[in-house]
This record gives C-alpha cells, structure tokens and sequence, in this order.
C-alpha cells in the first residue's frame, strides 16, 4: 500500500515540473518566434519547442485525473492548472498581436505565434468545461 501511495506522488511531482517547463518553454519560446519568416527552418524548430511546451502544459492533467479517477479535489486543483495555462495563452497572444516593439519582427510569425497561443487559451477553457461536465453514458 505504502509503495502505491509513494507512486502517485511521484507521479503527481513529474507532471508539475512538466507543467512548469511547459509555461517557461511557451513563453520564452514564442517571442523568438516572431524573429523569424515561417518557412525559414529557425522558425520550425522553435515552433516545434512551442508546440512541446504546449503538449507538456497538459501533462499533468491528464496524469491527476487518471490516477485519482476525478474526485473533487482534482477537479478543482485541475482546473486552476488550466487557469493558469489561460492566463499564459492570453498574455502571449495579447504579446504576439500587439508587440511592444515591432522593430525586427515579421507580421506572419507573429501572427502564427498568437494563434497558437489562442488555440491554447481555447483548449484550456473547453477543459475546464468538460471539468465540470457530468459523463456522458
């Protein structure tokens, strides 16, 4: 029993650093995107890290919710996870369409950049709805 116990734990703590590494790779990522024209093979292999980073983020959702079978609790620690993934997709989006500084940067790959960004504020709203959502038999 004890070694099960300790098994969800760890579990638990390699999805939180997975969801981690995933917020700091989309928003250190995205920005050097925008450096770049898209069919340049810098601007894929960046994309190919966003696109990670975007994967890892919803690690550790997956992982909660299939080790402790949805109880309340997760539920909840679940859904603020994916506030915080919201909050990321909307600043960086709000980043990409609306720089700072525009100098050195291409309208395109700031524009992919931001609806990738999109794509994961939309993702993360859908979850948190089917949160809460009874299943369906």
């Amino acid at each position: 029993m004890g070694l099960y116990a300790m098994q969800t734990v760890v579990w638990t703590l390699i999805g939180l650093i997975a969801y981690v590494c995933g917020l700091v790779i989309v928003t250190t990522m995205t920005p050097r995107l925008w450096k770049f024209r898209y069919d340049e093979w810098m601007f894929m292999g960046f994309a190919v890290a966003v696109v990670s980073g975007g994967i890892m983020v919803f690690v550790p959702l997956a992982i909660t919710f299939a080790l402790f079978n949805g109880s309340l609790g997760v539920k909840i620690f679940d859904s603020l996870l994916l506030v915080g993934i919201f909050v990321v997709g909307l600043r960086m989006s709000l980043r990409s369409f609306r720089p700072r500084n525009a100098g050195g940067t291409f309208r395109v790959s700031r524009i992919l950049a931001g609806s990738f960004c999109l794509l994961l504020l939309a993702v993360s709203i859908y979850s948190i709805i089917l949160l809460f959502l009874p299943p369906q038999v």
